[in-house]
């Protein structure tokens, strides 16, 4: 029997043993693929491939199962899984119910291929623990940045695939819960959207989404030379000024220690720490990106 936190993102799955893939799952296979399949009743799916699927009910959405059950069987041996999950903070109390109903007792009879190896597992989700996201993913790391909260409230802003969670957080309790539509994928498609339209590379290569976060980070080339694509990244500044309006006119900013965390933190950290004096940015992706998954198999009982 394992304990499994499971973290499934709009734009990614996390797991609380820092496996991540993209959330997508496509019923045919790509050339050349060597991406990892599972088999449900008579389907096929390709996991981290595929076209992505939104829906602000993450769970309602077709390649939820597919995605977690994927999750599972890279994770874990096991036959029978304790699962933490989670829900964003505004639907907690809403649908935490309706998540446990859906999964809780649960039998699954798959066929999970790796490489050249199939194997036949039938899964038994024994229990179902649910956490509101973001939330849980703070407290996971608070003991990190214990002296710089200081013993204040915080206004914490988790930035997913799709949404920007807030809150405010008080001791273990978090109140105030607010949803914006905007986070990472709509950071990307911004950036995207300003370098096809710069006349230096119209009609001259395909932007594609998923190579965003490797243009920041290591750089856009063309034709064997570094572009400067400063201004291209700075188009999704006025995303930033979505979420730091909801902000100023209805958290206590400028009292409390504000916490950004999630996939789009690092995107968007330098614009938060201008205009919000000594706010926390928990930017480091490799550590922090798993950080609600680690979190709800922390607090699994």
């Amino acid at each position: 029997m394992s304990k499994l936190g499971i973290d499934i993102g709009n734009y990614a799955v996390k797991t609380s043993t820092d496996d991540i893939f993209e959330s997508k799952v496509t019923e045919v296979k790509n050339f050349g693929s060597d991406s990892d399949s599972i088999k449900i009743g008579n389907k096929t799916y390709y996991l981290g491939e595929g076209d992505e699927e939104i829906n602000i009910v993450k769970y309602e959405k077709e390649n939820f199962l597919p995605l977690l059950l994927g999750a599972i069987c890279r994770n874990t041996d096991d036959e029978i899984v304790d699962l933490g999950l989670g829900l964003p903070v505004k639907q907690f109390a809403g649908l935490r119910k309706n998540l446990i109903e859906k999964l809780q007792g649960k039998e699954y009879h798959v066929e999970f291929t790796r490489g050249n190896e199939t194997t036949k597992r039938d899964i038994t989700i024994r229990s179902i623990q649910t956490f509101p996201e973001g939330v849980t993913g703070y407290l996971y790391y608070a003991k990190d940045i214990v002296d710089q909260i200081a013993g204040r409230d915080v206004v914490l802003v988790d930035i997913g695939g799709k949404t920007t969670d807030i809150a405010l957080v008080q001791g273990n309790k978090a109140t105030d819960p607010y949803s914006i539509n905007v986070g990472t994928i709509n950071i990307y498609d911004a950036i995207k959207k300003s370098l096809e339209m710069d006349e230096r590379f119209l009609g001259k290569v395909e932007i594609k989404r998923e190579k965003i976060q490797d243009y920041i980070n290591k750089g856009f080339y063309l034709n064997g030379e570094k572009q400067d694509i400063k201004k291209n990244i700075d188009a999704s500044i006025s995303l930033f000024k979505e979420i730091y309006n909801e902000l100023k006119l209805n958290y206590p900013v400028s009292t409390a220690a504000v916490v950004v965390m999630g996939g789009g933190a690092k995107l968007l950290g330098e614009a938060f720490k201008k205009n919000i004096p000594g706010i926390i940015v928990m930017s480091d992706v490799d550590k922090h990106v798993f950080a609600n998954a680690k979190g709800y198999k922390k607090m699994m009982k």
